[in-house]
């Protein structure tokens, strides 16, 4: 049985990602609740699931620029701004 340091690399990587996911989404969330918007007409203004909306502001991030892009469209975020947000939170693609 293999025993992993609690500090190892691995598990460093893995929370620095979870850390920096949920702040992604926590900016996200508040985003969305500063524009008086609940998930459900935030999911479909983006064109996405529900459950994907929520996954993200649990600290899942999006896969891809299209996929942040359309929902920080549905909330009125500019792509410069989409971009400074992904930037500050890049860690959480790593």
């Amino acid at each position: 049985m293999r025993v992993e340091h609690p500090f190892s690399r691995r598990r460093s990587t893995e929370f620095r990602r979870k850390t920096w996911g949920n702040m992604f989404g926590g900016m996200l969330r508040e985003a969305r609740l500063e524009r008086g918007r609940s998930v459900e007409e935030a999911a479909q203004a983006a064109s996405i699931e529900v459950s994907e909306w929520e996954a993200v502001e649990a600290g899942q991030v999006p896969k891809t620029w299209p996929e942040v892009c359309r929902m920080t469209d549905a909330l009125g975020v500019d792509r410069v701004g989409a971009a400074g947000l992904v930037m500050f939170c890049h860690e959480a693609w790593h």
